[in-house]
């Protein structure tokens, strides 16, 4: 199987190396199995992933996710992406995960698309899997569907924070949701922003501020100013945060009504669906 061609991303490799910021993997119980590659290529792979495990531990965003993740019990393998398309995948039982650093080709639409965004992206999904918090039940209000499911908002939101983390040299920009890489909207991308997108942003970051303290707390503590943390912003104006999901069920119950009333439904029965949402 040939290798991927380097991507963008890869122009960071040097400064991780000149900050001297190399990842201890046998420390971090990672290991990095080239299967599928042989030879030249299979080296090639271990010396591109290793480049971006190094790039995220230089970021103090990224030291965070590591260390909570790390436990002598709690391997973690990456391996190819075999899949189509730009993608990784995380094993949602083994917290193995599936990255190829190449796979993504520079386009225009391509927030977090950097390879090293993609695999911290996975690395949430590790640490949930670890901590065996792990949990697609929650369902998302009406603004909130693009992000699919909990677990991906969560790692969206993460990802997100790692973009704004002032360590992060290089990175693209805020990522609107888990459909696509288009850049976020800028009233979602504003302080407190996110909270008053849909009504059930509020009680799903409240419920992973719960589930996940350790690491929620570090990145509000040691990343409270940078441009965009609703983690920070949920433990330190919890009541701001609450109010604004009102405003967020309201914005729902509009885009549904317009939806529905674009479908041709009377009157009477956009209004039964709106009065669902709020």
């Amino acid at each position: 199987m040939p290798f991927p061609q380097a991507s963008v991303g890869d122009s960071r490799i040097p400064l991780a190396m000149e900050l001297n910021m190399a990842m201890d993997l046998a420390f971090y119980n990672f290991t990095i199995n080239p299967v599928g590659f042989a030879a030249a290529a299979a080296r090639q792979y271990v010396s591109q992933v290793t480049a971006q495990l190094d790039w995220i531990y230089s970021t103090t965003s990224g030291r965070i996710l590591l260390n909570v993740i790390r436990s002598p019990t709690f391997p973690v393998e990456i391996h190819p992406y075999t899949g189509g398309g730009c993608n990784a995948d995380t094993d949602i039982v083994s917290g193995a995960v599936s990255f190829t650093p190449g796979i993504c080709l520079p386009a225009h639409d391509q927030y977090g698309r950097l390879p090293d965004e993609l695999l911290f992206h996975e690395l949430v999904h590790v640490f949930r899997v670890k901590t065996g918090k792990l949990d697609m039940a929650p369902t998302l209000s009406y603004g909130m569907r693009r992000y699919d499911n909990n677990e991906d908002f969560i790692a969206v939101l993460c990802t997100n924070i790692y973009v704004a983390d002032r360590t992060n040299l290089v990175k693209t920009g805020l990522r609107a949701s888990h459909e696509g890489f288009k850049p976020m909207d800028p009233g979602d991308a504003a302080r407190f922003g996110l909270f008053a997108s849909s009504k059930k942003v509020f009680a799903l970051v409240q419920k992973f501020c719960k589930d996940n303290p350790i690491f929620t707390k570090a990145l509000s503590d040691k990343l409270p100013d940078v441009y965009y943390n609703p983690i920070a912003d949920y433990y330190r104006y919890p009541k701001i945060c609450e109010a604004l999901s009102i405003y967020g069920a309201t914005k729902d119950a509009s885009a549904v009504a317009a939806v529905l009333s674009a479908a041709g439904l009377p009157k009477a029965v956009v209004d039964q669906f709106v009065a669902m949402v709020l």
